[in-house]
């Protein structure tokens, strides 16, 4: 299965997560699963086996098609990677040190701001 395929799906379960207002711990308690492994399906860093995507379409009652339908998600993911450009873009003007010091930042922002919104 192709990474893009892979980020699309997680993009989908993060995405329909979202509209039921369903936490990621609260997803993984219901597919039976740990919260990192919600965590990591949704970023797109680990493939579901068809079994585990079958319970969390149960779970967000959804249908199994719906994290296959690409048409919407393509122009999300067009946004995305055009924003990663202009980010890699500025970030190639940048001293190593200073790069190292804005991700770890970044990291610190984006895990607070997931925490704060129970994402």
């Amino acid at each position: 299965m192709s990474k893009t395929i892979v980020k699309l799906i997680g993009l989908r379960i993060a995405e329909k997560r979202k509209e039921r207002k369903i936490t990621q711990e609260e997803l993984a308690e219901l597919v039976k699963v740990s919260t990192e492994t919600v965590s990591r399906l949704e970023r797109g860093v680990s493939i579901p086996s068809l079994k585990t995507l079958e319970k969390v379409s149960r779970a967000l009652n959804i249908p199994l098609n719906r994290f296959f339908d690409f048409e919407d998600t393509s122009k999300e993911i067009d946004v995305f990677s055009h924003e990663l450009s202009k980010l890699i873009t500025f970030l190639k003007t940048k001293k190593e040190e200073d790069i190292k010091l804005s991700y770890q930042m970044l990291r610190l922002i984006f895990n607070q701001l997931e925490k704060r919104i129970g994402n």
